[in-house]
């Protein structure tokens, strides 16, 4: 099985040569690695090319894009671009171990109907120390496979697991099979884990063989004291993932007519819950207080049949969001993170 390693860098001048070498360094050498620089002001891109004429004996294609097109855009310009049965994904501040391309490999090996393989990872700072596990397999010893066929009613399809790109490898046909990604989405890893589940399974490998890195400009890190109208664009694009997901399942559907079990009826009844929440969030978060939006949104959650304590759970802290002062809301960050 041939296989891509595809590395989505932006802003990225401080850690991106330590995440290059680390694809070079693999016991089962990648047949390609792809490297997209997302339009970074600083120096990535240079430090990139750098790299590249330091090691002329390896296969490393870059792209870096005229305009920054965000974290889907650009994976999908990777994607589009890899010639590889086995699509490894990486990020250009995070470090993978030397066996992860072999282990990925070899469980979807094993696995013929895992579509999609997800790793813990340990977790690093700015200086590359050890400061934790990020536990993408929600405490579980052992590998799962995942599908969609014992989807319980109410439950989310990832079930308490993260389907953390960074320590993800996928099989081609979860891009393939279906149209392309959408622009403007939060990211990519929910989509594509579910796009895996609709096809076969999705496998979660307790072994950490990705370091992760967590600093401030993290896609899923740091926004806590952002509160105000720059994070209903966030809750929007987090909308427009569940958006994507629901456009898979119809995609789905439509072409499987037949072959439907209630687990994807289950999954979609969970997304649009999750899309109205999102909304609820968005609502509160906008600048002034929008009513008829959050009232709209809370009317989607309700159509979706959750209990009453799963909609109250969901509803009450957008609500007494949307009428407390950003400026204070920032305050009780602040109060909350110096602890």
């Amino acid at each position: 099985m041939k296989t891509t390693i595809t590395i989505l860098a932006y802003n990225h001048e401080r850690y991106i040569r330590e995440s290059l070498a680390s694809a070079l360094v693999q016991s089962r050498a990648a047949d390609e690695i792809i490297v997209i620089d997302d339009a970074s002001p600083d120096g990535t891109a240079g430090i990139i090319e750098k790299f590249i004429a330091e090691h002329p004996d390896r296969t490393i294609r870059f792209v870096r894009n005229e305009r920054n097109l965000g974290v889907t855009g650009s994976f999908t310009k990777a994607i589009s671009m890899a010639s590889g049965d086995i699509l490894i994904s990486m990020a250009g501040d995070d470090i993978s171990a030397p066996s992860r391309v072999e282990r990925c490999v070899a469980h979807l090996f094993a696995h013929p109907y895992a579509m999609a393989v997800i790793t813990n990872a340990h977790i690093i700072d700015n200086d590359s120390r050890h400061c934790g596990v990020l536990d993408n397999c929600a405490g579980m010893a052992e590998s799962v496979a995942l599908g969609l066929e014992d989807l319980p009613t109410g439950a989310y399809f990832l079930r308490g697991r993260s389907s953390c790109g960074a320590a993800a490898a996928y099989r081609a046909e979860v891009f393939r099979s279906f149209s392309p990604l959408r622009d403007g989405l939060y990211a990519e890893d929910d989509p594509a884990a579910f796009r895996a589940m609709l096809l076969g399974t999705c496998d979660f490998l307790p072994e950490p063989l990705v370091h992760w890195r967590r600093h401030a400009n993290n896609l899923s890190y740091g926004t806590g004291a952002r509160r105000g109208p720059e994070m209903a664009v966030h809750f929007r694009k987090c909308e427009a993932m569940v958006d994507q997901m629901l456009a898979d399942a119809a995609e789905w559907k439509s072409r499987n007519v037949g072959r439907l079990g209630l687990g994807i009826d289950h999954a979609v009844s969970s997304f649009r819950f999750h899309k109205a929440k999102w909304a609820l969030w968005a609502a509160a978060h906008e600048q002034g207080v929008s009513l008829s939006a959050f009232f709209s949104a809370a009317k989607d959650m309700a159509e979706s049949r959750p209990t009453l304590y799963e909609f109250m759970k969901e509803a009450w802290r957008p609500a007494f969001r949307m009428f407390m002062p950003f400026s204070l809301q920032r305050r009780m960050v602040k109060c909350r993170s110096s602890r």
